[in-house]
């Protein structure tokens, strides 16, 4: 089972010729899934953290790091400001493309 959507519709000069783009997608079962993993990479103070909190926690980022403190595991990493573990976080998708584990 599919769906065919029209993305692009284009035409020759003399409208002779025509060119049409689509996207085809399966429809997956309940038990299929798709996994992307992402890895993030950068220097200090590059924003990794914080990006990753926005994403994963869907929390803009006031300027003082509130996005970032979202993804805090430990003590330290609470009074330095700076995370120092690597982590693995989720995020979920349901067919129509809303997430659907938000914390």
């Amino acid at each position: 089972d599919s769906e065919v959507q029209l993305l692009r519709e284009k035409s020759s000069s003399n409208n002779t010729r025509f060119i049409n783009e689509y996207l085809i997608r399966r429809h997956i079962d309940q038990e299929d899934f798709m996994e992307v993993r992402v890895a993030v990479t950068g220097n200090v103070d590059a924003g990794k953290s914080t990006l990753l909190g926005v994403l994963t926690h869907g929390v803009l980022d006031d300027g003082r790091g509130i996005a970032r403190q979202k993804l805090f595991r430990h003590k330290h990493e609470m009074e330095t400001g700076r995370t120092s573990s690597v982590g693995n976080d989720i995020l979920g998708f349901d067919t129509q493309g809303a997430i659907v584990n938000r914390p």
